[in-house]
C-alpha cells in the first residue's frame, strides 16, 4: 500500500546525480513522497540526486535517493526517487501547487488554449500564485 497518492504531470525538472552537470527531465509523476522520472541514462539505485523544480513558486530544490529503476522503452528508463529532506510540510505545498497548474493547463486545454506545462505554470503562478500563498496561511 502506498504512503503517498500519486499525482501525473509532466513538469519539467533538472536531475544530477553524482556530481554531474545534470539533465533536464520529465516527471511522470509526483508524490509528497518523491517522484518518477524518464530519462535516456541508466542511471543506478541507490544513486544520490539533487533536482530543482522550478515550475513552484519559489523553485523547489531538493534532494533524493534513486529507489527503483525499470526500462521504459529501448532508450529510456523510468526512475524512481525518494526525497530525502524532511520538510513535509514544503513537499506537500509543493506537489499541491503543482497539481493546480496541471488542473489549469488542463482546464485550458478543454477550451482549446493549449500550453506546455512549463507556460502554464508560468501564467498560473503569475495569475494564482498570491491566493494560494494566502489558503496556505489561512
Amino acid at each position: 500500500m502506498r504512503s503517498y497518492i500519486r499525482h501525473p504531470t509532466s513538469i519539467p525538472i533538472q536531475v544530477c546525480a553524482g556530481g554531474d552537470d545534470g539533465a533536464r527531465v520529465r516527471v511522470r509523476n509526483l508524490s509528497a513522497g518523491g517522484l518518477c522520472f524518464i530519462t535516456d541514462q541508466p542511471v543506478k539505485v541507490g544513486t544520490l540526486v539533487e533536482f530543482e523544480i522550478p515550475v513552484t513558486k519559489p523553485d523547489y530544490h531538493g534532494s533524493g535517493v534513486i529507489v527503483w529503476r525499470r526500462e521504459h522503452s529501448m532508450r529510456e528508463y523510468e526512475v524512481g526517487v525518494r526525497f530525502t529532506s524532511d520538510d513535509e510540510y514544503f513537499r506537500t505545498r509543493m506537489v499541491e501547487q503543482v497539481c493546480q497548474i496541471e488542473d489549469y493547463r488542463q482546464r485550458l486545454a478543454l477550451k482549446g488554449r493549449q500550453l506546455t506545462s512549463e507556460q502554464a505554470a508560468l501564467e498560473w503562478i503569475e495569475r494564482y500564485s498570491g491566493n494560494f500563498d494566502k489558503q496556505a496561511s489561512g
